[in-house]
């Protein structure tokens, strides 16, 4: 009888102790933030784990059980806020709790299959002390709901949720087949929850079933979205709109139903979605980005270039904060939302790679100007040294540093600052020429000769990119250098570009194994093509007819497809009097590329929409061939008789 008493003493001391502690935890949360309120957390947290070994050092009883749950229960929401790292320790916890209150009960357990333990709990316990227990069970319920969720172990919530329910008398769905179908029965017994919450929560149950039931819905979503079901995903987010979440939560709810929207090829509906999701949190910068993505899609430059320059300007902002976190918030949904998936999907683009999106469009926009100022502030962050900060992301993809300057280098190009163009070509060959090895030999599958190499052929796929970094700022400068009128120079230099890529000898075999990668075969085929038909030029300038013919013919020999090269091997042999000679070159042409010569027409001067690098999309091909609609006429004048 002593001992019983000496229990309940500890007991009420104990409970004053948690109700003291949840209290300074409540007030750090109103009045304090950043660091200085993480770092009371962090002692609210040590204190409620110090009470629990008190606790847990008496052998388990029916009445300290209550206790013991709703301290493990604030000890891990907690946890949760403070660290990610520590479910393990956090489960096995939870799991020793399950334990000691079935022993407590008189029906100990064995085992440490958190499932397992539950069930037993929740359907073997003896009933008697189920009124007392519930409070406490059902927030520590709450707890393992928010570990398998952050471990996207959607089957376990559901399980635990039927179990739940029917442990408390509800009526289940008719046909519950995910956990969506079960949080429908917990949004009808909300109330319940409320009314039978004990005092001494860190976090409120009600609060926290409210994030986690949107998180669920919103992480079996994605799994659809994963799966390509992009319908079901649809539903499901719709679903979702309708339980309570804080606005940035909604907000990012509204943006995958935007992604899904777009998948199912409905991009306005996609568009009404992100533009709801912004004016519900401007924070929301994957909707922004997302956009910006259909505006491209949609061919509306003007607007994905404006929605670009709003983004660089939010993710600018020294007052920008995440859209997730809210120091106001104990536990936020970045906690509780841990899919690979997701967190790429939602990931805020870093500034850098929001400004060269923004270059690059511009620049194939037409808006040289701002291109330009765009590409010599992104150049003027790596000369400091930001490249060391630059995040890779999937949803923006950063270029390699060479490319980045021979990308400026076009724009510095097509603005006619040729000087400075020559400048940053140079920075390139000083840096990746002596990289460029003296011979190198590529093994592509066999008819894939425009695809790529054997898969695992890194080091080599290194070497080609170095060769071809190095040959297209000679072939930029080459091109400076002629609108310079400076011949002599222009022609060494695109010699010095066919001089780099004749050191890449490509072949191909029937070797098995492997899968063929897509890299810079096509585009060293391209390049050189290119080049060829710029020292052609060159020569024809000098009037040497027969160098200049040999280099046409060269060109339209590396790549059919470059219509440059064509058009001036056509050109010179019509005006060297070799029709017959010009019209079998037209008709290969037409069965090599499979285009008619009205489409081939049609395709001159425009840019070359393939997979091809910025930087080869021939920036001033404009210039050149300016009288193909009269050469096309002439060829076919020619044919039509016969």
């Amino acid at each position: 009888m002593d001992r019983d008493t000496g229990s309940q003493g500890c007991l009420e001391i104990w409970t004053g102790e948690h109700y003291s502690i949840v209290r300074k935890c409540k007030a750090a949360c109103r009045t304090q933030k950043g660091t200085q309120q993480k770092e009371a957390l962090k002692q609210c947290h040590s204190e409620l784990r110090k009470l629990l070994q008190k606790i847990q050092g008496l052998p388990p009883a029916v009445s300290s059980v209550p206790l013991e749950l709703s301290v493990l229960y604030n000890a891990s929401v907690l946890n949760l806020r403070l660290s990610a790292n520590t479910r393990e320790e956090d489960q096995a916890g939870i799991t020793q709790a399950l334990l000691r209150a079935l022993e407590a009960a008189g029906r100990p357990g064995t085992g440490s299959d958190p499932l397992q333990l539950w069930r037993l709990v929740l359907q073997l316990l003896n009933w008697e002390h189920w009124e007392q227990w519930e409070p406490s069970l059902t927030r520590l319920a709450c707890v393992q709901w928010a570990h398998w969720l952050c471990t996207c172990q959607l089957q376990c919530v559901r399980e635990l949720l039927l179990w739940l329910a029917e442990a408390r008398g509800w009526s289940l769905p008719a046909c519950p087949g995910s956990p969506l179908d079960v949080q429908s029965v917990l949004v009808e017994e909300s109330q319940s929850w409320e009314s039978r919450a004990a005092p001494g929560e860190v976090l409120s149950a009600a609060q926290f079933r409210e994030l986690l039931h949107t998180c669920t819905a919103i992480t079996r979503g994605v799994e659809w979205m994963e799966a390509g079901q992009y319908q079901e995903a649809l539903g499901g987010f719709q679903q979702a709109a309708v339980l309570p979440s804080p606005r940035p939560l909604h907000a990012q709810l509204l943006t995958l139903t935007g992604l899904c929207f777009l998948k199912l090829g409905k991009p306005q509906s996609g568009l009404q979605c992100y533009r709801q999701a912004l004016e519900m949190d401007f924070g929301c910068l994957c909707a922004l980005y997302q956009s910006c993505v259909v505006y491209r899609q949609l061919g509306e430059a003007d607007a994905e270039i404006e929605a670009l320059g709003l983004l660089y300007t939010a993710v600018m902002s020294p007052a920008h904060r995440d859209p997730a976190c809210d120091s106001a918030a104990l536990i936020g949904p970045e906690s509780l939302l841990q899919s690979p998936t997701l967190i790429c999907l939602l990931r805020k683009p870093h500034p850098s790679c929001v400004k060269h999106c923004l270059a690059q469009r511009s620049l194939q926009s037409g808006r040289t100007a701002e291109a330009v100022e765009h590409y010599l502030d992104l150049l003027a962050l790596f000369q400091e040294g930001a490249s060391q900060r630059v995040i890779v992301d999937n949803s923006l993809a950063f270029p390699r540093i060479p490319e980045l300057y021979l990308e400026a280098a076009v724009s510095l190009l097509k603005a006619r600052r040729y000087q400075d163009a020559i400048t940053v070509c140079e920075e390139v060959v000083s840096k990746t020429g002596a990289l460029v090895p003296e011979r190198l030999t590529l093994e592509c599958p066999p008819n894939t000769e425009r695809d790529g190499l054997w898969a695992g052929e890194s080091e080599k796929r290194e070497s080609l990119n170095c060769v071809l970094w190095t040959a297209a700022a000679c072939f930029l400068q080459g091109q400076a250098f002629t609108q310079l009128k400076e011949g002599k120079e222009s022609l060494s230099h695109y010699s010095r570009c066919i001089n780099l890529l004749v050191k890449v000898h490509v072949t191909y075999s029937e070797r098995r194994g492997g899968d063929s990668e897509k890299i810079g075969v096509r585009s060293l085929q391209r390049l050189k093509s290119l080049a060829f038909t710029g020292r052609g030029l060159c020569f024809l300038e000098r009037a040497q007819d027969r160098e200049a013919l040999h280099s046409f013919q060269l060109s339209v020999q590396t790549d059919p497809g470059v219509v440059e090269g064509l058009y001036w091997l056509l050109e010179l042999l019509w005006r060297l009097g070799r029709r017959e000679e010009a019209l079998s070159c037209w008709r290969r042409f037409q069965s090599c590329t499979g285009r008619s010569a009205e489409e081939a027409a049609a395709s001159a001067g425009q840019d070359l929409q393939g997979d091809y690098p910025l930087y080869l999309l021939s920036p001033l091909q404009g210039d050149a061939p300016r009288d193909w609609e009269g050469l096309s006429r002439r060829m076919l004048e020619e044919c039509s008789p016969l």
